[in-house]
């Protein structure tokens, strides 16, 4: 009996090994660009499995391997950088309806296009909702102008229901974009297109004219990873302007590869975003899906230097991709460091593929 019970916690401790050779793979993700080794794309995506993976093993150590638990304890603490960006730690905050004086209340959204591919559109409600959210500045993305039936999703109808008058629409296809509504003036306004990789999405900003200062509210949507189609076919990989060669890689490849494809092509895009970012004279915020999660090269190569909203003020893993994984946090609100973040949530609200991101800033004298 002693014998077998000895060949079991020999296999245990064999798969534990195995388990923190992986999660020490997966804690690579922020240095090591995909452009130059592709799997880790998979290895971010997955890094909250393995954290909580290796974090069960730890404790497992402690209890049956106490010789050699201090050496599992410091491989856990190497993952460090990812643990800090992909779990907030400020349990128990309600967030208020009513706004501190001079703060100012920033919706984010992909919209989705209103999800207009379902039975009953739900444009209506997502704008009532926000409406109610009380916002002084609104950044959305996958947004698209649309007119049907009585009530359509306009850009009028949303400045009229939530009572914000100006608004930049980046168009990066016929009547498909990103757009900024704000409550205050605009000073200037810019849409920088991806170049780099020939895509028609573009990195957008506004200069906005505040009752305190200006402020600079950056807003985009990296490529999208195609992940709910099921087999790209040519017509569909044609639609992506910005591919002239190697169409035969999502045509052929599943899911995963598609997806280290298009991490690739967000490094390119976080480049020309973080070039912009870094050249900024103004306080500003940056709204954005990212299509890449926290523990990602492309999170880590944005936030450098500047403050995540949701590790500020918030509590968990931070759910903003209302499909698949509870922990993909994809849509994000960064900020740079003369702004204070005072509190944040995301409800759980299915209207879109996404959850909203409402946040509340103080500008800092």
């Amino acid at each position: 009996m002693s014998g077998i019970r000895t060949i079991f916690k020999s296999l245990f401790f064999l798969g534990g090994i195995v388990c923190t050779l992986i999660y020490l793979y997966s804690c690579l993700t922020p240095y090591i660009s995909p452009i130059d080794w592709h799997y880790l794309s998979f290895a971010a995506l997955f890094f909250p499995i393995l954290l909580v993976a290796m974090l069960g093993w730890t404790i497992v150590s402690i209890i049956w391997f106490r010789k050699y638990s201090p050496v599992f304890m410091v491989c856990l603490a190497l993952g460090y950088q990812n643990l800090i960006s992909v779990f907030a730690f400020h349990p128990g905050k309600d967030f208020q309806a009513n706004k501190d004086a001079g703060a100012i209340r920033v919706l984010s959204w992909n919209v989705n296009n209103f999800s207009t591919g379902s039975t009953e559109p739900k444009a209506l409600d997502m704008i009532q909702f926000m409406q109610a959210q009380q916002p002084d500045i609104i950044c959305l993305q996958d947004f698209s102008e649309l007119h049907w039936g009585k009530f359509g999703p306009t850009i009028d109808s949303i400045k009229s229901f939530t009572g914000l008058p100006y608004h930049f629409f980046s168009e990066a296809d016929a009547n498909y974009g990103v757009i900024i509504i704000s409550r205050w003036p605009f000073l200037h306004r810019q849409s920088v297109p991806f170049s780099n990789i020939n895509l028609t999405e573009c990195l957008q900003y506004a200069d906005i004219q505040t009752p305190n200062q200006v402020l600079r509210v950056y807003n985009t949507h990296l490529a999208s990873m195609n992940i709910h189609v099921e087999t790209m076919d040519e017509n569909q990989v044609n639609q992506l302007k910005f591919l002239d060669r190697n169409k035969e890689i999502l045509m052929k490849k599943d899911k995963l590869y598609r997806m280290a494809f298009f991490d690739r092509l967000h490094v390119q895009q976080a480049q020309l975003v973080k070039r912009s970012l870094d050249s900024c004279p103004l306080p500003f915020i940056f709204t954005a899906d990212l299509n890449a999660v926290p523990s990602s090269f492309v999170y880590q190569h944005l936030k450098k230097g500047l403050n995540d909203a949701f590790l500020e003020q918030g509590f968990g893993f931070g759910r903003t991709y209302d499909s698949l994984s509870p922990t993909l946090r994809i849509d994000v609100l960064l900020t740079s460091k003369d702004i204070s973040t005072k509190q944040i949530k995301s409800p759980r609200i299915h209207q879109s593929d996404h959850l909203p991101i409402i946040t509340d800033i103080h500008l800092k004298p």
